[in-house]
């Protein structure tokens, strides 16, 4: 640090550390449809975590917006697994191939909610520790 400068603030050190809920990456088919009753549309799963969900869709979803997301994802044992989400979208970026959109769960997962994808989210956050 050179003389005259500042320490960085308390807020952009909290931004800087790691997230309390780590994303795992699981890629895998997923269903979002609105709460409002739009048309539901197929998306791709890019990560997860026990808070939310990064996706990729074709079709646009605002910011704020209530839906529901379905994903299918193969377990440890490689059989196809289902869990349904309910929650919010906290935002949207263009993507060259549609949007890119972070979705955050009305409820935290877990293992009596969630069985699978909570089993799914433990076990791989424990091999990568």
């Amino acid at each position: 640090m050179k003389r005259g400068e500042s320490k960085p603030s308390g807020n952009l050190t909290a931004a800087s550390e790691r997230r309390k809920f780590v994303r795992a990456t699981l890629v895998g088919s997923a269903l979002i449809a609105p709460k409002n009753g739009g048309r539901a549309c197929t998306a791709v799963l890019d990560n997860v975590n026990k808070i939310g969900a990064g996706l990729r869709t074709k079709e646009r979803f605002p910011a704020n917006e209530r839906v529901t997301v379905s994903l299918a994802f193969l377990d440890s044992d490689g059989a196809e697994q289902q869990e349904r989400l309910d929650g919010t979208v906290a935002w949207v970026k263009n993507w060259e191939k549609g949007f890119l959109i972070g979705v955050v769960w009305d409820d935290l997962v877990t293992q009596e909610k969630n069985r699978w994808l909570y089993y799914y989210l433990e076990e791989t956050l424990k091999a990568s520790v």
